[in-house]
């Protein structure tokens, strides 16, 4: 039987690991040098983010393999980043960090769980039960339309 994954909250130290490993995720599908450039302000892990969101870090082999962050506001729980290593993708690492995210969100009496997507991550959020509610303007280029996705979290 395999043992569960640890999930851990992320630390000031881990800000230049988990920014790495944000940009590395979001360069697999092939994005060109010039729109990642526009994405790094957006995917640069700050103390601030730490200490303004939940989040959710795993590690594999020492290293970070996945991480969650999650924004608990009055009335709404947001998926701010969910991002998998490349080299991690397939081991269920993406799984269980949507799990601990909805779980946590529940706990504090959200009913569902906000996400605006990656058009190359909506197959993942459909399989993990999400759907789409419509799109939402992209924070790097005002054109770009993002999935919006919502995830029911009374029925989990």
């Amino acid at each position: 039987m395999m043992s569960p994954l640890k999930i851990r909250p992320a630390t000031e130290s881990d800000c230049p690991a988990l920014t790495e490993l944000a940009l590395t995720s979001k360069a697999f599908w092939g994005y060109p040098d010039d729109f990642m450039h526009a994405c790094e302000a957006v995917l640069t892990v700050t103390p601030r983010m730490i200490a303004d969101w939940d989040s959710g870090v795993i590690e594999d082999g020492g290293e970070v393999a996945g991480f969650y962050f999650l924004s608990l506001e009055p009335g709404e729980a947001e998926l701010q980043l969910l991002y998998v290593s490349p080299l991690a993708m397939g081991k269920g690492y993406g799984r269980a960090l949507i799990r601990a995210a909805a779980e946590k969100a529940a706990l504090l009496g959200h009913d569902t769980l906000r996400i605006e997507a990656d058009p190359n991550a909506v197959g993942f959020y459909r399989r993990m039960g999400a759907k789409q509610t419509g799109w939402c303007r992209s924070e790097v280029e005002d054109a770009r339309e993002l999935p919006l996705l919502m995830l029911n979290l009374k029925s989990r």
